[in-house]
């Protein structure tokens, strides 16, 4: 009688501690975790992945998520065609610690090779999310001529199919772009010949262009940004045509604002040649903290 009684007592006490954590904790408490766990807990039940799965939980991950210090490093092989990506909400201190993801570029178009053996056209694909219809799209063209082709690829639908917008500006794309707010911003320029000269604007949501205009040349270093959620043109501050170095004075930070370029100049102190020792390249900024991250050019 008294081991049935401590039996009982004791599956009262495990009731008890196991009682079920509001669905509303539930959510709060799984949106301050890190992507690699929310992939783990997905697999550990159908509850946590029916919860997990749902719309206001990837808004709420994603809004949270934001708002923290990221870095995202991407390294491309142009001769695989791969490209290495590494992110990481904090500092890591184990060399390894880190799970790169291998992405293969295989966006093709078939309707663009004619014969078998013919090269394909070296193109430009931007990707971006908007967040209206909560989808990723993928805009497309062709860099090696004027782009008067531009093709859109909403991804996450049943039957996948590129199709045709409008472009009333002639231009020239190229490998410098972001996506911010539902807008792909790139780097364009009038002609072959010339520099870019002028951001072009992707709406996603309405699927139309627009363009601003730089009024100058930009910088071989330029590097699109996001910097408090606008659009920031980050290059080196000497010669038009150098990289940056050691001989480095200073960096530009071009903010569009209205259709306006506000200017910010960080001077670089005189250390600054003891610390870099090779040509670097604008990594980007860290969301949350706006510091800027080099990395070795390549």
């Amino acid at each position: 009688m008294t081991s049935q009684r401590a039996a009982t007592r004791s599956m009262t006490s495990l009731h008890r501690n196991s009682l079920p954590i509001p669905d509303d904790l539930a959510v709060e408490i799984f949106s301050r975790l890190p992507s690699k766990a929310i992939a783990r807990c997905r697999c550990a039940c159908k509850l946590w992945s029916s919860m997990l799965l749902r719309e206001d939980f990837t808004d709420l991950f994603l809004t949270k998520s934001s708002a923290r210090p990221q870095l995202l490093f991407a390294c491309q092989d142009h001769i695989r065609n791969y490209i290495f990506f590494s992110s990481s909400p904090h500092p890591e201190e184990e060399e390894n610690s880190s799970s790169p993801i291998i992405l293969h570029v295989s966006l093709v178009r078939p309707t663009i090779v004619e014969r078998r053996g013919q090269d394909l056209p070296l193109v430009d694909n931007y990707l971006g999310y908007d967040p209206v219809s909560k989808k990723f799209k993928v805009l497309s063209m062709e860099r090696s001529k004027i782009s008067a082709k531009h093709q859109v690829l909403t991804l996450g639908t049943k039957k996948l199919s590129w199709r045709l917008v409008q472009c009333t500006t002639a231009h020239y794309s190229s490998n410098k772009w972001i996506s911010i707010s539902g807008v792909i911003y790139y780097a364009a320029s009038a002609n072959r010949s010339s520099a870019n000269s002028m951001v072009a604007c992707f709406d996603l949501r309405v699927e139309k262009f627009s363009f601003v205009n730089f009024g100058r040349a930009m910088h071989d270093s330029t590097t699109l940004v996001n910097y408090n959620g606008k659009l920031g043109l980050l290059m080196s501050g000497d010669a038009p045509g150098e990289n940056i170095s050691t001989t480095s004075k200073s960096f530009q930070l071009w903010v569009l604002q209205d259709a306006e370029w506000p200017k910010h100049v960080y001077i670089l102190p005189p250390s600054w040649k003891d610390v870099v020792t090779k040509t670097m390249c604008f990594a980007g900024i860290i969301v949350g903290t706006n510091e800027i991250v080099l990395a070795p050019l390549l």
